[in-house]
């Protein structure tokens, strides 16, 4: 499901607007990952994300 996502939709803003719910996900890229991706995006548990994990 992932490489379908990350290598199907022509523009990635398509995605992000998918994501965060702000269009409706087609029923193609509607699936695991995607409820994943939109949870990751919701942070219910209001993580402070404002800088990438250490390497």
């Amino acid at each position: 499901y992932f490489n379908s996502l990350i290598n199907g939709p022509s523009n990635d803003w398509d995605i992000y607007y998918w994501a965060t719910d702000l269009k409706p996900t087609p029923k193609e890229y509607d699936h695991e990952v995607m409820d994943l991706l939109k949870t990751h995006c919701k942070n219910l548990n209001k993580e402070l994300r404002i800088r990438q994990p250490d390497l």
